[in-house]
């Protein structure tokens, strides 16, 4: 019932907001194409290395640019047209989509992981930018809701992307799902300009100069211990994200089930991250102590369910070992980008989700890479342990951290302007 009130709100917010429903499903036809083309990404590197650890090493090239440029989206979207910037990002990915034809032609897994990169780091000026305009497109009643549908999307797309994306590569093989990828970039790009509100409603910043206005973020942090709870929060998750990148070698190596088997770990991530943001979002609603809360009590969650996996006996079981941990990490992603989205003043909200979807994406490759060569040395069940321990210890140490906050006695969201020092 509770699943079934929450996708009939959605509904009548795309009806009744043509802006924001152009937003929505501009996100969810770019990341319909990734996850359609990942799929077949990790499974040739897999299949042409014939390492485990090699479709590791393609997932941290898909996050590891954000960290470096996300920083740098962010303060481009303060100061610029973020329509005009998300268009651009969309025409401009098209072109290493298709280079991903190329790889495949010369059976270069290098080439492959250098478009993956690429993508990568476009998309470090489009996904944080979206979400620093949702609360430009919604009403504030309808924010909570309009974020946890937006964020579900991810979920949505990897569930979709990854399960037909398997069955896909077999039928058609990879190139058509390059080119589908290709394909839905233009789209969005359409979609997005048709968008009729303005995406920002603030000035230029108030400091002169791009240090000076990355300045006022790490001032704005270093006076908000609110501020700083959220920004290291999608961290928790983060660094035992690795594992995710070690569910093709499981699929192949472990259950010998191959693009299939990849599609069908990928597709369990992907219907957790779906559900986990509504779940979370009813949990927490609007009270930032609940949001904190449930930020922290889901990395515990991460890390536990994910220290099953190793002993999952089937395919199925490993799935929804895959199915729990990502519950807890799709609830976490969005309720964390709520309470930022709330407490952060417009005229800063570009920097400080761009600074906050690159910690994330650093922890995310960091552990990546860390998976990959963990796997090489002791590996898949001992690399998967110690990365799910990592999450479950951080999020503990994170809920002791911000227990003042979350067990406080009047709620801690509010939008912050960090004071002028001197």
């Amino acid at each position: 019932m509770a699943s079934q009130d929450s996708f009939r709100r959605v509904l009548h917010l795309l009806r009744r907001n043509p802006d924001y429903r152009r937003l929505f499903l501009a996100t969810v036809v770019s990341l319909l194409g990734d996850w359609f083309a990942f799929v077949a990404i990790s499974g040739f590197v897999t299949e042409v290395t014939g390492r485990p650890g090699s479709a590791a090493a393609v997932y941290a090239a898909s996050v590891l640019p954000a960290f470096l440029l996300s920083p740098v989206a962010g303060l481009i979207a303060d100061r610029v047209d973020r329509k005009r910037l998300m268009v651009a990002v969309d025409l401009l990915r098209v072109l290493p989509a298709l280079g991903l034809l190329a790889s495949l032609h010369w059976r270069s897994p290098v080439l492959a992981i250098t478009c993956v990169a690429l993508l990568a780091a476009l998309s470090s000026f489009f996904d944080p930018v979206a979400e620093a305009s949702v609360p430009n497109v919604v009403a504030p009643e309808d924010l909570s809701l309009a974020q946890a549908a937006l964020g579900s999307v991810w979920g949505t797309m990897l569930f979709i992307g990854a399960a037909v994306g398997g069955l896909a590569t077999i039928a058609f093989g990879r190139e058509v799902s390059f080119v589908l990828n290709a394909a839905t970039f233009l789209l969005s790009a359409g979609l997005v300009w048709g968008i009729r509100r303005p995406l920002q409603h603030h000035g230029a910043p108030h400091a002169e100069g791009a240090w000076a206005q990355l300045g006022e973020v790490w001032t704005l942090a270093r006076q908000s211990h609110l501020t700083r709870s959220l920004l290291v929060t999608k961290v928790g998750v983060g660094l035992g994200n690795g594992i995710v990148g070690l569910l093709p070698a499981f699929a192949a190596g472990r259950f010998a089930a191959g693009d299939v088997g990849v599609g069908t770990l990928l597709a369990a991530r992907g219907l957790g991250a779906l559900i986990g943001p509504f779940l979370g979002q009813r949990w927490a609603g609007d009270d930032g102590r609940r949001i904190l809360f449930v930020c922290g009590g889901s990395m515990v969650s991460y890390g536990l369910a994910y220290a099953l996996l190793p002993l999952a006996p089937t395919l199925h079981l490993a799935a929804v070992c895959v199915l729990l941990a990502h519950l807890g990490g799709g609830a976490q992603w969005v309720l964390s980008t709520y309470g930022l989205q709330v407490s952060t003043p417009d005229g800063m909200r570009g920097r400080v989700l761009g600074l906050d979807f690159g910690l994330a994406t650093l922890a995310v490759g960091v552990s990546s890479l860390a998976a990959g060569g963990a796997a090489e040395v002791f590996g898949l069940a001992a690399a998967s342990w110690g990365l799910a321990g990592v999450s479950l210890v951080y999020g503990a140490w994170w809920l002791w951290w911000t227990r003042r906050l979350w067990r406080g006695p009047v709620d801690v969201l509010a939008p912050a302007q960090p004071r002028q020092s001197g």
